[in-house]
C-alpha cells in the first residue's frame, strides 16, 4: 500500500470549523485478525475502500457496475480515493477494529465509469412520491385521517433524501384525496400511477403499506411494481424509517432502467469555432465531466475549427443550459449543432 495513503489513515479531524465533507464519501466498520496488528490494519484499510467505494457506486449507478469495479485490484482502487479519515479505531497485538470515513474522487470515479460503458444515474435529482398506508390490527387501512401514525411519522422527517432520490410525502388535498383509495392504491393501475406522478409532479412513486396486523412493511415501486417486504421490530413507526430508506438505495434502480428508456442514447455532429487550442481542451474537458455526454470523437480539425461528436442521453436541453451556462453558445443549424463562444 502506498506510503502516501497509509499516512492519510491516521489523520483525525478535530476541527469544528472543517471544511464540508466531500460528497462522495461512505462510513465503513471495519474488524480484521492476522498475524500482527499491522497486517490487519492494512488488510482493513484496503476492505474499507473497497466497500465504501462499492456503495458509492451503488449509489449512482447498478449494482453490475459494482460487481465490474471489485474486478480492480487493491492498487487499482486507490486511484479512487482521496482521503481516509479514523472516527474510531481498536487494536491488539494482532485485531484492528475501526470506524472509518473514506473520501472518493468524483471526477475519477465517473470518468473511469464513462469509459467502461457503466451507467451513471446520477446529476438531476429525482423526486419520488411516498404513499403511505396504515393497517391496523383488524386490517383497516387509513390513509388520509390524522389517525395514521405512520403518515405522521414520514412528515417528521424532513429532508428526506437517498443517494440522488428526494422524498415527500404525498399532499393531502383535494385532487390526491380523488385519485387515491386506501384500499386499492396499493395496486394501482397504469393509468392511475400517470395521473398521480404528473399531479404531484413526481418522477417514480412508491406506496408504504405499514401492517400492524402482519408485523411487516410492505413496499411497492412504481411503475415497475417491484415489492419489498421488511419485518417491523419495533412499535414505534418512527424506528422503522432508517430500515424503509435502506431499502430505496437498490429500489431506485428500477427508475433509472426506466429513464434509459425514455431517453435512448443519440449522437450528434457539431462544428466548434474556437479562438485558442487550448479552449477546445477546456470544452472537451467540460462535455467529459458531463453525465449526460459520452465518447467525445474528433472527426476532423483545421485552424480554429474542430469537427466532432458525441453521444447523449437525456434532454438536449438541458446539456445547452449547461453549456450556456459556461459561457458557449450551443445552436443547431440543419443536420448539425455549432458552438460558439
Amino acid at each position: 500500500m502506498k506510503k502516501i495513503l497509509l499516512s492519510l489513515v491516521f489523520l483525525i479531524s478535530v476541527c469544528a470549523g472543517a471544511s464540508a465533507a466531500p460528497k462522495y464519501e461512505a462510513d465503513v466498520n471495519v474488524d480484521v485478525t492476522d498475524k500482527n496488528v499491522s497486517e490487519a490494519k492494512q488488510k482493513a484499510i484496503s476492505k474499507a475502500m473497497r466497500d465504501a467505494l462499492s456503495e458509492v457506486v451503488l449509489e449512482i449507478s447498478t449494482d453490475k457496475s459494482v460487481k465490474e469495479i471489485n474486478k480492480l485490484n487493491d492498487n487499482q482502487l486507490e486511484h479512487f480515493i482521496t482521503g481516509v479519515m479514523v472516527l474510531m479505531e481498536k487494536t491488539s497485538d494482532v485485531r484492528y477494529i475501526a470506524d472509518l470515513r473514506i473520501s472518493v474522487d468524483e471526477k475519477i470515479l465517473k470518468a473511469y465509469m464513462a469509459e467502461n460503458n457503466m451507467p451513471i444515474i446520477i446529476g438531476e435529482e429525482q423526486n419520488i412520491l411516498l404513499i403511505p398506508l396504515y393497517e391496523d390490527k383488524d386490517g383497516n387501512i387509513d390513509i388520509w385521517s390524522d389517525d395514521n401514525a405512520w403518515r405522521q411519522t414520514l412528515l417528521a422527517h424532513k429532508n428526506m433524501q437517498k443517494g440522488n432520490l428526494s422524498f415527500s410525502v404525498i399532499g393531502k388535498n383535494l385532487g390526491n384525496i380523488a385519485m387515491v383509495k386506501a384500499e386499492s392504491v396499493y395496486n394501482m393501475a397504469d393509468g392511475q400511477y400517470n395521473e398521480l406522478k404528473s399531479f404531484n409532479h413526481a418522477d417514480g412513486i412508491y406506496v408504504l403499506k405499514y401492517s400492524e396486523k402482519d408485523k411487516k412493511i410492505f413496499i411497492k415501486s412504481f411503475p415497475l411494481r417491484e415489492e419489498r417486504i421488511i419485518n417491523i421490530n419495533s412499535e414505534n413507526p418512527a424506528d422503522s424509517v432508517a430500515a424503509v430508506l435502506d431499502t430505496f438505495k437498490d429500489n431506485k434502480k428500477a427508475i433509472a432502467v426506466e429513464e434509459n428508456t425514455i431517453y435512448s442514447q443519440e449522437q450528434v455532429e457539431v462544428i466548434y469555432n474556437y479562438p485558442r487550442l487550448s479552449a477546445w481542451a477546456e470544452l472537451k474537458n467540460l462535455l467529459n465531466n458531463n453525465p449526460q455526454v459520452q465518447d467525445v470523437n474528433i472527426v476532423s480539425m483545421s485552424t480554429g475549427k474542430v469537427h466532432f461528436n458525441f453521444k447523449y442521453s437525456g434532454a438536449i436541453e438541458k446539456l445547452q443550459a449547461t453549456l450556456t451556462a459556461n459561457g458557449y453558445n450551443f445552436v443547431k443549424e440543419g443536420e448539425h449543432y455549432v458552438i460558439n463562444q
